[in-house]
């Protein structure tokens, strides 16, 4: 596979991942300040975008793994090899 296609497979599920972390969001959102108390609405819309980034993060690493570990080794023993 190439270098770019090997780059779009790799971060495909991390884009997915976002994206429906922002829908998902979104439809929460909606849902908490309609339903909630404001004070209580804004407090669970921000831990769930908190969350959803992190979610979107773990999954990026995850599919990226072996780079960055490559690089890390780069990084940290040049002269290794």
């Amino acid at each position: 596979m190439s270098a770019p296609g090997a780059f779009v497979s790799r971060n495909a599920k991390a884009v997915v991942s976002a994206i429906g972390g922002i829908i998902n969001v979104l439809a929460v959102s909606a849902a908490l300040f309609q339903f909630a108390p404001a004070e209580y609405a804004g407090v669970g819309a921000a831990l769930l975008v908190v969350m959803e980034a992190l979610r979107s993060a773990n999954v990026w690493i995850v599919k990226n793994e072996p780079a960055l570990v490559s690089a890390i080794d780069e990084i940290v023993a040049p002269e290794a090899g």
